[in-house]
């Protein structure tokens, strides 16, 4: 899978940008603040609809302008060549566009083009809370299956509608009425909620079983990686299963649920633990273990996706290099550079060795705008340096 070009208009700090990429690697360099990340994150948005960084669309829109569009052509092996468009305005909903056509689903849009992120937020998902835990699940299963993104929608609306009827019930004359209709969106509850439960626990196993070797090379067989999933009730691994044990549990905590107002159980309060030789790396994990266990579960996203779809993700750098040993600057390239188009932000070029830039093409990023870097770095002025 190949972004052979890109078009941004009024994204971040860029007015317009009109920029082909290579197909193999693609050096973003340049000082802080002037637009790299921004550039990765655009290319992001055209895979999940979503910034990396968790913004809200407003804030992808240039400062001074309505609306912002971005606009991606992808060359695919498995499939046609297609262009894909994100359109974000401050007044209306986005607007997602497959081959100049809009498309009114989510789970038509996210998928079509694939990319894995790396960045120093990575190690939020090993250390900070269960929603940076869910985000990355939600962001990473939306992109290899259509009916998760379907589900987690209408699973959304269903919390936001049964959490907006327990309020109601605040109100002692609305308690029987609010106990008849609750049932209604119980069930929906159970439907939706089970099939993301089902696709994520699939998904973990999937993903354990690359990373786990990923892991122990990284660590010279030092340290054995386990990912385990921790929904929030005990349930089985089929979906009929889970709806039976997720109805019965919330009956068990539907007084509660009134008292409280809210939904206690479901997805939306599930989370991942990662252990390293069976403890808990969160909490017991020293900063460079949680930083390895980040980047061996992105390695294996990126070797999962291949195995699943047949084509390699693109790959997003964003400034890694500069907090990583030698070693594992080496296991990034040896997964994404040989196989996949990579796309690498830079604030220093003698980082890498010239050898990797060779194997693609350097670009300046200053000020919102993209230009071929002048000359690389010589071997020997790095040396003398």
């Amino acid at each position: 899978m190949i972004l052979r070009h890109l078009t941004l208009q009024q994204y971040r700090n860029y007015p317009s940008l009109h920029q082909e990429f290579s197909p193999t690697l693609n050096v973003l360099a340049g000082a802080n603040a002037q637009g790299k990340t921004n550039l990765l994150e655009a290319i992001y948005l055209l895979a999940t609809s979503k910034s990396m960084r968790g913004n809200r669309d407003e804030e992808l829109i240039r400062w001074d302008a309505p609306a912002a569009v971005v606009t991606g052509e992808v060359l695919r092996e498995k499939a046609n060549d297609i262009e894909v468009e994100v359109a974000l305005s401050r007044a209306e909903k986005k607007s997602l566009v497959v081959n100049t056509v809009r498309v009114h689903r989510a789970m038509e849009f996210v998928g079509q083009f694939k990319a894995v992120s790396f960045s120093a937020a990575d190690l939020e998902v090993v250390r900070g809370e269960p929603s940076r835990r869910r985000r990355f699940l939600d962001l990473e299963i939306a992109q290899l299956s259509p009916s998760y993104v379907h589900a987690l929608g209408y699973y959304r609306k269903v919390v936001e509608q049964r959490n907006r009827l327990f309020k109601t019930a605040r109100d002692r004359s609305m308690r029987a009425i609010v106990e008849e209709t609750l049932g209604a969106w119980t069930d929906q509850l159970v439907q939706y909620g089970s099939r993301m439960m089902e696709r994520r626990a699939h998904f973990l196993e999937q993903l354990q079983a690359f990373s786990q070797p990923i892991h122990t090379l990284m660590t010279d067989g030092a340290e054995r990686l386990t990912v385990a999933y921790h929904p929030s009730f005990k349930a089985p691994a089929d979906v009929e299963g889970i709806q039976e044990r997720f109805r019965e549990a919330l009956g068990g905590m539907r007084e509660e649920e009134l008292r409280r107002q809210v939904t206690l159980l479901g997805p939306h309060r599930d989370d991942v633990t990662l252990l390293v030789n069976g403890r808990d790396v969160r909490t017991f994990g020293s900063q460079g273990q949680q930083r390895t266990v980040a980047l061996s579960i992105k390695l294996a996203e990126v070797e999962l996706m291949r195995d699943l779809t047949g084509e390699s993700p693109v790959c997003l750098l964003d400034d890694v290099f500069s907090e990583l040993d030698a070693r594992r600057r080496a296991h990034i390239f040896d997964v994404t550079l040989d196989s996949c188009q990579t796309f690498l932000s830079t604030t220093d070029l003698e980082l890498l060795p010239r050898a990797i830039l060779e194997r693609g093409r350097a670009y300046e990023v200053q000020e919102g705008e993209v230009r071929p870097w002048p000359s690389l770095p010589d071997e020997a002025e790095k040396r003398a340096a």
